[in-house]
């Protein structure tokens, strides 16, 4: 009995080995918030754009996951051939209003996938990507792969959308994310990791430079805290900028341009529980 119950423990514990190293693993330390239309992995350096629409998990059918996926996305990886040996998952995620596509997003940093069929296409004077169009049923599909650091890394960003929920351009919004994230990830400035999202407009010339205490309490915290700023309007608030606090990067001080209008400052924690309240005043 004893070498029997031996025998079944070690082969279940073969058995657990073999199915967690055939899994897709996801990325740990992701961070995906309201308001933000943007990813960031802090400890892979990693930031990935997205849509308004996109908001945190919260059950249901809609939201970026950022730990599990959505029931057809393993058959689709399948589908495609994405391997996941050296592959960190980084979200799956649906838009929280139609269409209701999906959206994987893939970092290969070893055994990059093979590019082999897939067609080139250009963003700009040295900045590209390459892309492959698959079926599953009546799931139509798009691979986007996108080399980077000196193409020693890859993103994999899968898009797949029923063809009853589209009609008559099926990649038009994941074609503009596949832009932007090329020249993210390519662009000599932009390829640096940023704890930070900041509206267009705080890059113009009437922007003030800023600078922002963060609170002592704020500061020893042992964990993430998110800093959303909100810009008051007539008759409501619009975010404005954000700003990832992390303890293994203790800050003091943010410098950042702010136009001249009176500011919120909501420090969250990492349920997005409102820890910290705070007004700000840039003037001219």
């Amino acid at each position: 009995m004893i070498k029997q119950a031996l025998c079944f423990t070690s082969a279940y514990l073969i058995l657990a080995i073999l199915l967690s190293c055939s899994s897709y693993k996801f990325a740990k330390d992701s961070v995906f918030v309201d308001d933000v239309d943007e990813y960031f992995n802090p400890a892979l350096k990693m930031n990935v754009w997205t849509y308004m629409n996109f908001y945190p998990y919260r059950g249901g059918e809609t939201g970026v996951r950022l730990d599990d996926f959505y029931p057809m996305d393993k058959e689709v990886l399948k589908k495609i051939g994405l391997k996941r040996n050296g592959a960190n998952m980084l979200f799956s995620a649906v838009p929280n209003n139609k269409p209701n596509y999906h959206l994987m997003a893939i970092l290969h940093q070893k055994n990059l996938p093979k590019i082999d069929g897939f067609e080139k296409k250009e963003v700009d004077k040295n900045q590209f990507y390459y892309q492959k169009d698959f079926e599953l049923g009546r799931l139509d599909i798009r691979q986007v792969s996108i080399l980077f650091d000196n193409n020693t890394k890859m993103l994999s960003l899968v898009y797949y959308i029923s063809s009853e929920e589209h009609l008559d351009c099926k990649f038009c919004k994941f074609d503009y994310l596949a832009k932007i994230n090329t020249i993210n990830l390519q662009d000599s400035i932009q390829q640096q990791f940023r704890r930070n999202w900041v509206i267009a407009e705080n890059n113009t010339d009437d922007a003030v430079h800023t600078e922002i205490v963060i609170p002592s309490a704020i500061q020893n915290t042992k964990r993430k805290v998110y800093l959303k700023l909100f810009a008051e309007y007539e008759t409501e608030t619009g975010i404005n900028y954000f700003h990832l606090l992390d303890a293994k990067q203790k800050e003091e001080k943010i410098k950042v341009k702010l136009l001249p209008n009176r500011y919120f400052l909501d420090y969250q924690d990492e349920m997005f529980k409102t820890i910290h309240r705070d007004t700000l005043q840039v003037k001219i």
